[in-house]
């Protein structure tokens, strides 16, 4: 399929839906992806870089690691709705 029949496709689907919780929870998908398809190339400061590299290095202190028990259960919350 070229650009145009996706964004026609996408458009009927999305007429078909008359569930407000299922729209909302397609809209909330859609604009996540069109965000990060747009923040995709952006470039980091030298600063941002600096954190970054400095936060990587640290992430492989033993003292900053969590057991995976432990990860999963600070994970809950945003596993449940």
């Amino acid at each position: 399929m070229n650009t145009l029949e996706l964004k026609g496709g996408l458009t009927e689907m999305i007429a078909e839906v008359d569930n407000k919780e299922v729209l909302s929870h397609l809209y909330e998908i859609v604009s996540e992806i069109i965000s990060q398809a747009a923040n995709y190339n952006q470039e980091l400061s030298a600063e941002q870089e600096t954190a970054l590299d400095r936060d990587i290095e640290a992430s492989f202190l033993s003292e900053n690691l969590v057991e995976h028990k432990m990860a999963v259960k600070r994970m809950e919350r945003w596993l449940k709705k």
